[in-house]
């Protein structure tokens, strides 16, 4: 199995996508939330990329609700922010949610070109590992794996790397790494014992906490706590069927 690492979404387009199962990491907070989203009984994700385009998909799909964040606070006008714990099933059980966010909902995008797209979080990672196996016991036109860390604002993400790390390590060693993978997996094993306290000291998680979310990277970084592989169909996220 090859897998290669991409650090954030100001990395150039890979135009070897199509054959591809792409899975989208962002820690802090978009994958972790739309896991705890589909747990709690959303019926589906919508991502797009600006609060414009929620606001025109939603003249579309009425009754769906507008999710989403900038500069990590939720959007004015919004109805939920980028909080897993936005997403109770009292607000969101049996609703569509459309998603904008800062880093996440661009990567799902910007990986539109992958005959599959999951989404992955320390939360739902065996699950997710649990659901590679499977993919690649039972289909032979799938080439590889391309992990997509979100990144922040363009830049590397250690919680993402961390996560990245995580699922490499959980694959087992007949797998074939890019520099970047190598590097996620080493880090990974240094870090997995204090795994909260590394995503708490990190850029994002110090920006989390300075505006009152230190729950949610409690959260976050909590591994396995939910048994949910979301995956993109026709333009929305939904619970990868048989999960």
């Amino acid at each position: 199995m090859q897998i290669e690492v991409l650090p954030s979404t100001g990395s150039p387009r890979i135009p070897y996508l199509e054959d591809r199962l792409v899975i989208v990491i962002d820690v802090l907070r978009a994958t972790s939330t739309i896991v705890t989203a589909l747990a709690n009984g959303c019926q589906a994700i919508v991502p797009v990329l600006t609060s414009e385009e929620a606001l025109e998909k939603r003249l579309t799909l009425p009754g769906s609700l507008l999710g989403g964040e900038r500069d990590s606070l939720i959007i004015e006008g919004f109805d939920l922010g980028n909080s897993p714990f936005d997403y109770v099933p009292e607000k969101v059980g049996g609703r569509r949610v459309i998603l904008t966010t800062s880093n996440g909902t661009r990567a799902i995008r910007d990986s539109i070109a992958a005959p599959m797209i999951w989404m992955a979080s320390f939360i739902n990672m065996h699950s997710i590992v649990l659901a590679v196996h499977r993919e690649f016991e039972n289909r032979n036109r799938l080439k590889g794996i391309v992990v997509f860390c979100a990144g922040t604002e363009e830049r590397f993400d250690l919680p993402d790397t961390l996560c990245a790390g995580m699922l490499i390590d959980s694959l087992g060693s007949k797998i074939l790494l890019n520099d970047l993978g190598e590097a996620a997996r080493l880090l990974y094993r240094s870090s997995e014992d204090h795994l909260t306290d590394r995503i708490r000291n990190s850029v994002h998680g110090k920006k989390l906490i300075s505006l009152g979310f230190e729950r949610d990277i409690e959260y976050c970084s909590t591994p396995n706590i939910l048994p949910i592989v979301p995956v993109v169909q026709e333009g929305e996220i939904v619970w990868l069927t048989g999960e």
